[in-house]
């Protein structure tokens, strides 16, 4: 060891351009130090990262000629007082850059534990920015009422509080159960049996010699278990649904795919609101807060109910009447007929599928709302076999299927004499073209431009091209345009995109007619064949009260789902606008409907009955 007042001749001498001084902390670890070791003009202690109470400047060494070998001592007050344990320092990176080499603690970081904490108070932190940024978006521009704000902050707070984030204990059993994890492991690949019991003792020995990279993904994979990313988007639909909201699941999971609410990308807000954080963590927000996929509709539901359930909220039911209601109107039905109905079923039977629940495998709360729509549209317009889709298509057979009101027998129009089977085709119509306009695909996958400006302001943001790349990216746009309005230009010659007197176009028009035609009912068994549903014909002696309830049954060996063409109608657009699987949303209206026949044998009474009560 050199003398206190000696110099290294390796590192300086004699005023150089790469000179340097030798200082000493108060700890007794003395070294030389550059330029090239300050971090933000300050000199740091190599052994307890203390602060040297020395501020470097932006000089040139060849200005101050130093005579001979000179050397400077200067005794400081630490900023803390950490265990002794020499750690070399890393340069300081950009909270963006992505780093391949393993890095060192941040100063004042030397103790895991104060690691950890400096981890976690980073996560939670940036949770939260995000958190707030999403409810921002949903008040700002989706008319969500500000009441969501402070109903998701009461529920943020008791769910970090149930997490038990912030135990005193917390980075010691994260480095103790791994470590035991590693233990079984070794123990497992050389025969011998796992130890039953794991201490969580923090003695010298048992410390993690291991490198401090993999110590931070310790503690951030801990972190994502105990409050994971997707828990912002869980508690934004929790405040919706307890402010009776009609926001739902599909709404969330589709607005947070398409970038809309901050979630894929929220990572690049989260240092410009809390500032950088090379001083205080030592992953940046990429690594933090950078989410590896978005989780469905059906697991962000089951999300919720699970915070729900672990902070002990008592939760209402859905919004039924707002829900059917948006509902109705996305489909173009009759809301002033049906909408009571429903209600009356709803308030009638309460099925527990309303409520939400941290189960997944449990049905979605908007598939329940759909099959009280289904079951009260049934019995209003007698869905029940009754063969109107058949008439239909033989109607629009021997029209030739030209256009809608002549497919529509003399006896049916609104002048004629039967108004309620006259409903009944309306109905179906109306869910046919309903059907057809429903658009379930994301914004940026209806064209090439589209999914570009996707990928890179959600997918890749922060990630700039070269001049060269970016010319390159301008050509294949151009020659995509311009085959664009080639295509485009075409198919307007050819009466692809001529509009009719009712406003559809030709095309989805003669595909209506085409399925209305002699080949309709072939085309729909083909499409029930496809979904798992067995085409049922008509009813030969309906009866007027007759309400059917269908059943599943094997049939060469597979479990197949018996119905109408008329019922099948019906359920497809429902399940299409649910965003659920036709089968799914069939086995609710059987669930359903089975409720409501043990609650009429209960009181004796008819659902039809429904129909007569006083509103």
């Amino acid at each position: 060891m050199d003398d206190e007042g000696g110099v290294s001749p390796s590192h300086h001498g004699g005023g150089g351009a790469g000179g340097s001084i030798r200082l000493q902390c108060e700890c007794g670890f003395k070294d030389d130090y550059s330029l090239d070791d300050t971090e933000d003009g300050r000199f740091y202690c190599g052994r307890c990262y203390g602060d040297l109470d020395t501020q470097a400047t932006a000089v040139d060494h060849a200005d101050f000629q130093t005579p001979g070998n000179m050397s400077f001592h200067r005794v400081s007050q630490p900023t803390k007082n950490p265990k002794p344990r020499q750690q070399p320092r890393a340069p300081a990176s950009r909270p963006f850059e992505e780093s391949h080499e393993p890095r060192d603690f941040v100063p004042g970081a030397d103790d895991p534990e104060e690691l950890g904490a400096r981890v976690r108070r980073r996560y939670v932190e940036g949770l939260q920015v995000i958190l707030h940024r999403q409810l921002q978006v949903l008040v700002e521009r989706y008319r969500v009422s500000a009441l969501v704000c402070g109903v998701a902050g009461t529920v943020w707070l008791r769910w970090v509080a149930a997490s038990k984030v912030f135990d005193e204990m917390w980075a010691r059993k994260v480095l103790a159960e791994d470590e035991s994890a590693q233990r079984r492991k070794r123990s497992a690949s050389g025969g011998q049996q796992e130890p039953q019991e794991v201490k969580c003792e923090w003695a010298d020995e048992a410390s993690p010699r291991k490198d401090k990279r993999r110590v931070e993904f310790i503690y951030l994979r801990s972190l994502r278990t105990m409050l994971p990313l997707y828990s912002t988007l869980s508690v934004c639909f929790l405040a919706c649904h307890i402010a009776r909201e009609a926001v739902l699941p599909t709404d969330i999971y589709r607005w947070a795919m398409e970038g809309k609410l901050p979630y894929v990308a929220a990572f690049t807000d989260v240092d410009k609101l809390l500032g950088s954080p090379l001083r205080h963590c030592p992953l940046n927000a990429r690594q933090l807060f950078r989410p590896v996929r978005v989780i469905g509709a059906w697991q962000l539901e089951a999300a919720a109910g699970f915070i729900a359930q672990r902070i002990g909220l008592q939760l209402p039911s859905v919004n039924f009447y707002a829900i059917a209601q948006r509902y109705l109107d996305e489909l173009s039905l009759p809301i002033e007929r049906t909408l009571p109905h429903a209600c009356r079923i709803y308030e009638w039977a309460m099925p527990p599928e309303l409520w939400l629940s941290s189960n997944p495998a449990r049905i979605p709360t908007r598939v329940c709302v759909m099959a009280i729509l289904i079951v009260a549209l049934r019995i209003q317009y007698n869905i029940n076999g009754q063969g109107v889709w058949e008439e239909i298509c033989e109607a629009a057979r021997n029209a030739g299927g030209s256009d809608r009101d002549a497919n529509l027998s003399p006896s049916m129009k609104p002048d004629g004499g039967s108004s309620e089977e006259f409903g009944t085709r309306e109905l179906l119509w109306t869910l046919v073209d309903a059907y057809d306009k429903i658009d379930v695909a994301h914004d940026y996958s209806k064209d090439l431009h589209s999914y570009l400006r996707y990928c890179k302001d959600v997918v890749f943001p922060g990630i700039a091209c070269s001049v060269e790349e970016d010319h390159l990216i301008e050509i294949f746009q151009d020659l995509y345009k311009g085959r664009e309005d080639e295509n485009s230009k075409a198919h307007t010659i050819n009466g692809a995109n001529k509009r009719g007197r009712d406003g559809t176009s030709v095309g989805a028009r003669c595909f209506s007619a085409s399925s209305s035609s002699s080949s309709g009912i072939q085309s729909i068994k083909s499409e029930m064949e496809y979904h798992g549903f067995c085409y049922m014909q008509p009813r030969k002696w309906p009866r007027s009260d007759g309400y059917l309830h269908y059943r599943k049954k094997t049939m060469t060996g597979h479990l197949v789902c018996a119905v109408h063409a008329d019922y099948y109608l019906l359920i497809r657009s429902f399940a299409k606008l649910a965003e659920v699987d036709i089968r799914v949303m069939h086995a609710s209206v059987l669930k359903l409907e089975r409720r409501l026949g043990w609650i009429e044998e209960r009181i004796g009474r008819r659902l039809d009955a429904l129909q007569n009560l006083p509103g």
